[in-house]
């Protein structure tokens, strides 16, 4: 880690080549320098954190001791980020895709609102039972020498079925 000694702006040197930095860039020169965008700088510029030294030229060194100070600024405001902030970031990044990824199907078609499925189902239970309760009289029809007794128990065995599925008592006891 470097010490404050070590980190005199008077000798910023480029890494990578081992020049000095210049004085002064441009504003594309020092949005690379920063690795952020030239509006980025401009915003930068109008609220006083990049120094200018004439129109489109920066003061590299009084700019980044201003940059670095509003980002150790910015830092030391939002404090340290713990497990549980990470956490419920994360949730809530989930949640957002899963409505994202809702909404996406409910698009497609592949998705219906629930009332709509219950009614379906309702009125295809109301055409089954419809058809059950009428058995005894078909079969009547059909097959006449069936008595009324023969008749009035297989009308008990279904109903009494289609008591046991709605979750009633047996009609048959």
């Amino acid at each position: 880690m470097l010490t404050q000694s070590e980190t005199n702006l008077d000798d910023l040197l480029d890494l990578e080549t081992g020049v000095p930095i210049p004085g002064t860039m441009t504003e594309a020169e020092i949005a690379t320098f920063l690795g952020i965008g030239t509006s980025r700088v401009r915003t930068l510029a109008r609220d006083g954190h990049l120094v200018k030294v004439s129109r489109g030229r920066f003061d590299v060194r009084a700019s980044l001791a201003a940059y670095l100070s509003r980002l150790r600024d910015g830092a030391v405001k939002a404090g340290p980020v713990t497990d549980e902030m990470k956490a419920a970031k994360l949730r809530q990044t989930e949640a957002a895709a899963q409505k994202i990824e809702i909404q996406n199907a409910a698009a497609r078609g592949e998705l219906m609102p629930a009332s709509a499925v219950a009614s379906e189902w309702a009125g295809i239970l109301r055409t089954v039972r419809a058809g059950l309760l009428a058995v005894p009289s078909r079969v009547s029809a059909r097959l006449g020498h069936l008595s009324a007794h023969d008749l009035s128990e297989m009308d008990l065995e279904i109903r009494a079925v289609l008591a046991e599925l709605a979750g009633g008592e047996d009609a048959a006891s």
